[in-house]
């Protein structure tokens, strides 16, 4: 039996959009940020010869996604024995908070471990984001960029966790899945969104501030591009026919409070918001305390997560202490 749990990542620079004809290329490069404690566990044990594949996933997930992924993760690695899957979360999936990249990244880890060669990172980053595109992203820890292409440099770390202790405040309001999920959505935007093509062009431009602010740790650079960035995402969304729209009220209630907190306090927060209806807000540790009470106070909003950046997968001896006690002998 083998356990590998690994973290979740926010996008400082969004994927949202595949390139013309490739399923798992992205149309443009993406930031993003590896967030600690957010975390999906993957156990993986070998079944009688002859059994085939079982896979779950707790809370419920798209098993039947994820049992073609175990087919397709032993092919490439070369592991001919059926497979026993259980993949667990320690926060809401399909909700927007990139569930499945943390699972695909925990699982493709443990998959490897099972493997008669040990495969390098940017081998298990390949086979991650065939399960979900941003998983590649959380193979790595600290900040992390992802650029289209297959070779071994589409994914690489700009900087490790402990370069900036940026405070990421998730920020929850509600624990329901997505209507639309992610990929359905990326392909619905591409095809019929008048503004797809400027978004383009628009997240190259992004890129640079993002780099540069990582780079010289200024949440004064990163923040605007950030929050641009998000809103420009969610605006070539909303152009599509049928229109997405992944936010509640309360996403609305957070931007407006992060806005007021920045322009009548003069606090220095920025938001962000992927595919869905969490809001996840950066800011100095100095500032997160006040920060967190002005939000978690707010109307609609159902939890508040602190994080920070965090590292890469790792392999664990059983699993983490946050899963269910069930899980401890493999039931």
């Amino acid at each position: 039996m083998r356990w590998a749990v690994a973290n979740a990542n926010v996008a400082l620079v969004k994927y949202w959009g595949k390139a013309p004809g490739c399923e798992h290329r992205p149309a443009t490069t993406s930031v993003s940020v590896t967030l600690e404690n957010l975390a999906s566990a993957a156990r993986v044990e070998y079944r009688p010869p002859g059994a085939a594949d079982r896979v779950a996933w707790e809370p419920a997930g798209p098993t039947q996604e994820l049992g073609r992924f175990v087919e397709l993760g032993r092919s490439r690695l070369g592991i001919d024995r059926p497979l026993d899957v259980l993949v667990t979360s320690n926060f809401p999936v399909a909700a927007g908070l990139a569930s499945s990249a943390s699972a695909y990244a925990a699982l493709s880890t443990a998959l490897g471990s099972l493997a008669p060669e040990p495969p390098r990172t940017d081998r298990l980053a390949a086979l991650a984001r065939r399960g979900s595109g941003s998983a590649c992203r959380s193979m790595l820890g600290g900040f992390v960029q992802w650029r289209p292409g297959d070779d071994a440099g589409a994914v690489t770390q700009l900087a490790p966790a402990e370069h900036w202790p940026l405070q990421v405040l998730v920020v929850v309001t509600s624990t329901l899945p997505k209507r639309v999920p992610s990929r359905e959505g990326m392909h619905r935007t591409r095809a019929t969104s008048p503004f797809f093509d400027a978004w383009l062009i628009a997240t190259e431009q992004d890129l640079t501030a993002v780099r540069e602010a990582v780079a010289s740790r200024d949440l004064h650079l990163l923040g605007p591009a950030v929050e641009r960035n998000a809103l420009r995402m969610h605006a070539t969304a909303l152009g599509a026919d049928p229109p997405l729209l992944y936010w509640e009220a309360a996403t609305v209630a957070v931007i407006r409070e992060v806005w007021r907190l920045r322009e009548e306090d003069g606090v220095p927060a920025f938001f962000t918001v992927d595919a869905g209806p969490q809001v996840k807000v950066l800011c100095e540790p100095v500032d997160a305390d006040r920060v967190a009470l002005a939000l978690a106070s707010l109307p609609g909003v159902r939890r508040l997560l602190r994080s920070r950046p965090g590292g890469a997968p790792r392999l664990l001896p059983g699993p983490p202490a946050w899963a269910a006690p069930r899980h401890a002998h493999g039931s």
